[in-house]
C-alpha cells in the first residue's frame, strides 16, 4: 500500500467519524429546526448550493484554467459543507439549533444537489472536460456522510449523555487529523503546485472570500445565523473533493487545488472571526 492510500484511508475515517460525531451531537428538536423555517431554509440553501456554483461556473467560463483546476473547482462548488463546525458556530454566537440542523440537513439534501450541481457545471463549454462521475460522488457522500450521520442519531436517541460526550472529546482531534490528511496529501503532490499558476490562486482566494460574503450576507437578521452561514458557505468538504478527486482524477494538480483552497479559506476567516468576537462581545455587553 502506498503513502497516498494510506492517507486516504485515514481520510475516509476522519470523515466518517466526524460525521458519526455529529449525529452525535444533535438534539431531535434542532434536526428540523431549519425546514420549520422556510425563509431561513431558502437563503441558507441558496447561500450554499446556489451561490457558491454559479460564481465558480461564471469563473471557468471567464478564466482560461488548467483542466485539473476546473475539476477541483466544480468538486469543491458541488461538495457538501464542511460538518466539523458546530462548536465552533456556537462559540461565535450561532443559534445551536440552527447550527446543527444547517451541517446536517443540508449535508443530507447533499445526495440531491451534488448530481444536479454536477451536471449542470460539466455542461458547461469551458468545463466539459472536467466531467465527474456523478454516481461514484454519490456513493463517496452516501458511505462517508450519510450513513454515520444516521448512525449517529441513532445511537444519540439510546445513549445521549454518552454520545454527547464522546462528540465533544472527539470533535477537535478528528478536526486536527483530516487537516493533517490533506496536508500530507499536499506534500506528496507538490508538482501540481507549479502548474496551478499564479491566476488560479487568485480565482481560490475570491471563491472562498465570495462564499463568505454570501453566507454572512444572507444569514438574515440574527448575527448568530449570518455567522454560521458564512462559515457554512466558505468551509466546502474538503475531504470528500479529495477522495472524488484520487479516484477519478489522480493529477497532482487537483488534488493541490482542493488543499490549497482549504488553506485559503482558513486564511480568509481568521480575520472574519475576529471581527465576529468583537462584534459578540459588544452585543453582550450589560
Amino acid at each position: 500500500m502506498t503513502p497516498e492510500q494510506i492517507i486516504l484511508l485515514l481520510l475516509q475515517a476522519t470523515l466518517f467519524i466526524s460525521a458519526l460525531n455529529l449525529g452525535f451531537g444533535a438534539k431531535r428538536f434542532e434536526l428540523s429546526y431549519l425546514f420549520r423555517r422556510p425563509s431561513l431554509f431558502a437563503r441558507t440553501f441558496l447561500a450554499l448550493y446556489v451561490v457558491v456554483p454559479v460564481v465558480t461556473a461564471v469563473i471557468l467560463i471567464l478564466f482560461p484554467l488548467p483542466v485539473g483546476v476546473k475539476t477541483a473547482m466544480i468538486l469543491l462548488s458541488i461538495s457538501p459543507i464542511a460538518i466539523a463546525l458546530p462548536f465552533k458556530m456556537v462559540a461565535l454566537g450561532a443559534n445551536p439549533a440552527y447550527a446543527y440542523s444547517l451541517l446536517i440537513g443540508m449535508s443530507l439534501l447533499s445526495v440531491i444537489t451534488v448530481p444536479v450541481s454536477l451536471a449542470i457545471l460539466t455542461a458547461l463549454p469551458l468545463s466539459h472536460d472536467a466531467s465527474v462521475p456523478a454516481f461514484e460522488v454519490v456513493m463517496i457522500i452516501v458511505k462517508t456522510i450519510i450513513i454515520p450521520l444516521i448512525l449517529g442519531a441513532i445511537i444519540r436517541r439510546f445513549a445521549p449523555r454518552w454520545s454527547e460526550r464522546i462528540s465533544k472529546s472527539t470533535n477537535a482531534v478528528i478536526g486536527k487529523a483530516t487537516i493533517a490528511a490533506l496536508l500530507a496529501l499536499l506534500v506528496l503532490n507538490l508538482n501540481g503546485i507549479m502548474e496551478a499558476g499564479l491566476l488560479s490562486f487568485i480565482v481560490i482566494l475570491v471563491l472562498a472570500a465570495v462564499s463568505l460574503a454570501a453566507g454572512h450576507l444572507l444569514g438574515g437578521p440574527a448575527f448568530g445565523d449570518r455567522v454560521a452561514l458564512a462559515l457554512a458557505a466558505s468551509s466546502r468538504q474538503m475531504g470528500i473533493a479529495t477522495l472524488i478527486a484520487a479516484i477519478n482524477f489522480p493529477a497532482a494538480v487537483t488534488i493541490d487545488v482542493i488543499v490549497i483552497y482549504l488553506i485559503v479559506s482558513i486564511l480568509v476567516t481568521i480575520p472574519y472571526t475576529k471581527w465576529c468576537k468583537k462584534e459578540l462581545a459588544v452585543q453582550t455587553k450589560p
